[in-house]
């Protein structure tokens, strides 16, 4: 199932080139909650007969740095601390129609972001944020794959994605961090878990999205002479993966985490801005409990490894699965 995940944009070509270099400056980047490690253990298996589930996630990220393009801390920001808790809401719906061999179905979620932004007294450069509000919407379709079975057991599953983000989050042009990315995206995706004993899984979520021209952008930095008409996040692809085994007949234990990978340069006013692509690479250990037949219990934990033109800090992420 899909989930995004918030991932704080930082504003300006400060996380890109130095000025002097740059013939135009960054106004956006890419979008707000991206399912960067959302999803993790047994991320290939949903519901295969007709019905709902429910998934609630809740997620607090401690941001502490922010990166620029050589991975090195922006001077600019002195003690940032860009904290937030997101409590999403997927609702997915399994119907009874099989094409291709699998299971149609359809998601929607609706995330609740509450941001805290602060800085030391002296920094050169702060971000303001736009506390508490709804993010952008997430929803789509989705074709649930059956398991393969080996010797009376499933050893592979995958699920194929097809979402859509409407921008109708709350938004402020005159803030520096939003709920609201202000565009739409497009994010398709293939989700899959191998079992190579009953114990042992391998999951993971190949990601990619793209990004429409956006109309509105956040705070653009106050440059003499330059007037902001559109701007364009790049596209990105990423990869979530985890593996966990199973200790206990209702608790595994894993590593999980993510790499993402901007592909092509965000742009302002038709203009590429140089070196402002994101990377990202974040370990951590995960554990996933088993309540009963009908709950599930995921824990992630992801500290950074690598980042590039972005905030970086720690973030928790717990995941509620509920089918009825």
């Amino acid at each position: 199932m899909a989930v995004r995940r918030l991932g704080l944009a930082v504003l300006s070509c400060l996380l890109a080139t130095p000025a002097a270099a740059q013939q135009v400056p960054q106004t956006v980047q890419l979008p707000n909650g991206l399912n960067t490690g959302g999803t993790s253990f047994l991320d290939g298996f949903t519901r295969t007969t007709p019905g709902w589930a429910v998934v609630p996630y809740l997620t607090i990220s401690h941001l502490d740095e922010i990166k620029d393009a050589n991975g090195d801390d922006v001077p600019a920001f002195r003690r940032p601390r860009i904290d937030s808790t997101l409590l999403l809401t997927q609702v997915a719906y399994a119907t009874s129609y099989r094409p291709l061999g699998g299971v149609l179905g359809f998601t929607a979620l609706v995330p609740l972001v509450n941001l805290d932004a602060s800085f030391a007294a002296n920094s050169p450069v702060r971000l303001r944020d736009n506390g508490f509000g709804m993010g952008d919407v997430t929803f789509g379709p989705y074709l649930q794959m059956l398991p393969v079975m080996r010797e009376g057991r499933p050893v592979f599953i995958q699920r194929f994605e097809l979402d859509a983000v409407a921008p109708v989050g709350k938004f402020d042009r005159d803030l520096d961090l939003n709920q609201s990315s202000g565009y739409w995206s497009v994010i398709p995706n293939w989700a899959f878990t191998f079992l190579p004993t009953p114990e042992w899984e391998i999951s993971g979520r190949l990601n990619y999205v793209y990004n429409f021209r956006a109309d509105k952008a956040s705070n653009p930095p106050p440059i003499p002479g330059f007037v902001f008409r559109n701007g364009k996040a790049g596209d990105a692809a990423w990869l979530n993966f985890a593996t966990s085994y199973q200790v206990a007949p209702t608790l595994r234990l894993g590593i999980n985490g993510y790499y993402l990978q901007q592909l092509r340069d965000n742009r302002t006013n038709g203009v590429r801005v140089a070196d402002s692509k994101q990377r990202k690479f974040y370990l951590g250990p995960g554990t996933s409990w088993q309540i009963d037949q009908r709950n599930i219990l995921n824990t992630n934990l992801y500290l950074p490894v690598d980042v590039e033109n972005a905030a970086a800090g720690n973030s928790l992420n717990l995941q509620y699965i509920h089918v009825f």
